[in-house]
């Protein structure tokens, strides 16, 4: 066992009717004790909070990175032994956090796990949940952003600029600005640096519109992005509202499943220029930053004749994509655009599976662990049509992965199966059965990043 620091950000004294307490007492409207946990460490597993009071447990919830557990409001206001704790591979529980969060009437505490995860720190963001807001709500921004800089927020009411936009306040890395009171309506949010006034992030026109306290957190973008920011909304529900930066990239790559066309090129819109240029069958490319918009999608040949000319890709601020280069039931080059996953890939994968075979309508993919068969693996995607994806997650390991056609008496053939493959962390995986004439059964199955 570990042990861990615990930061806490409670609102006290002077402070308080800047950070959403003050004087009056709430709890009449809100009784008991409140308590929420975001986990906010990018390399973790899915973790669960839980809370114990004279030998009686009480579960929280779990809560993936950059999500939330619901908002727990039936606790009696009192002091109670808190753990955080994940499932492992093997299906062993492995405490990761133990200390004591006192629970106040009409209070509410935002446990926010941060840092690594091997050795994580703990925040605890403590406020009065407020009953006198009419028609106002209160935010206060968390800055979860591991460097020496401080990070400033504004809000900007509905049709005004940046340069009408209100400071919220200042935060430095793990810690939050005093709560600010503003009306219900819509707000676009901008971030700079700390006593900047050049805009990092912008989000969209945001509707702030319940008369509560709203917590923002800053943390670094996930996925492919690089240096970039993401603002998550934590209300007191399981769902977390991401603020995507309206000012960021789209970010795209390509596989090419064509062997006649190598190597081939890939335009977007009517570019002179490829997007990428020399891509060799079987290949897939690495991410690309292109400016957000609708795109008709080209593949040409080695001498730069198109072969494709009418795909679309539909690319919005910081989404990232995958473009599968294909030939159809007519021999004619197609595509397939999927979602990637921008969750950190550590303890679990998250990747599309793409059918191209144009032999049978569907086909079954089982991802086998050492030990275990395609009859008794847990992972598996049980009909992938053609033409089609599925989205499939996986815990780190090693696994065989075989796709397999069952006929209309559930008879099975096997048509490919990889090596023994263990997963990379921080690894963006795609698998794609496709046709293949160099191997013994004509197929094949590439689970490539």
């Amino acid at each position: 066992m570990h042990f861990f620091r615990l930061l806490t950000l409670t609102c006290t004294g002077a402070l308080l009717a800047a950070c959403g307490g003050g004087s009056n007492d709430t709890s009449a409207t809100y009784p008991n004790g409140y308590i929420q946990f975001y986990n906010g460490s990018a390399d973790s597993a899915t973790t669960s909070l839980k809370l114990t009071k004279d030998s009686k447990d009480y579960a929280i919830g779990s809560a993936s990175y950059a999500d939330a557990t619901p908002l727990s409001s039936s606790l009696e206001p009192a002091t109670y032994d808190y753990e955080l704790y994940y499932t492992n591979s093997t299906g062993d529980t492995v405490s990761k956090q133990k200390s004591t969060v006192a629970l106040n009437a009409g209070e509410k505490n935002l446990l926010i796990m941060t840092g690594g995860f091997t050795t994580p720190d703990v925040m605890k963001v403590t406020f009065n949940r407020d009953d006198t807001l009419d028609d106002n709500f209160k935010i206060t921004m968390v800055n979860l952003v591991a460097n020496s800089n401080s990070y400033d927020l504004y809000l900007a009411a509905s049709g005004k600029a940046f340069a009408d936009a209100k400071l919220v306040g200042t935060a430095a890395s793990k810690a939050q600005t005093q709560f600010q009171t503003y009306p219900v309506g819509s707000y676009t949010l901008y971030v700079t640096k700390g006593g900047d006034k050049t805009p990092l992030y912008q989000s969209d026109l945001t509707s702030f519109n319940l008369e509560t306290e709203y917590v923002v957190v800053l943390r670094p973008a996930t996925g492919p992005a690089q240096n970039k920011f993401a603002l998550d909304m934590v209300l007191n529900t399981t769902t977390v509202t991401p603020l995507e930066d309206i000012t960021a990239p789209a970010q795209v790559r390509v596989y090419n499943s064509i062997n006649e066309i190598n190597p081939g090129k890939v335009v977007l819109g009517d570019s002179t220029t490829p997007l990428i240029d020399n891509l060799l069958p079987d290949t897939l490319s690495a991410y690309q930053d292109v400016k957000a918009g609708d795109y008709r999608v080209s593949l040409a040949d080695s001498k730069g004749n198109l072969v494709m000319r009418n795909g679309l890709a539909s690319l919005a601020q910081g989404v990232v994509k995958t473009v599968v280069f294909y030939s159809d039931k007519t021999n004619t080059p197609a595509a397939i655009t999927v979602n990637d996953s921008k969750t950190p890939q550590v303890f679990d994968f998250t990747f599309n599976a793409v059918n191209t075979i144009t032999d049978f309508d569907q086909i079954s993919v089982y991802f086998v662990k050492p030990g275990y068969t395609i009859d008794t693996t847990a992972y598996y995607i049980n009909t992938l049509n053609y033409a089609s994806q599925s989205s499939m997650t996986l815990p780190a390991g090693e696994y065989t992965v075989f796709i397999v056609y069952k006929d209309a008496n559930n008879n099975k053939s096997l048509l490919a199966q990889t090596q023994l493959t263990s997963l990379v962390k921080s690894s963006n995986y795609l698998l794609v059965a496709e046709k293949d004439a160099t191997t013994a059964s004509g197929y094949k199955v590439s689970l490539v990043k």
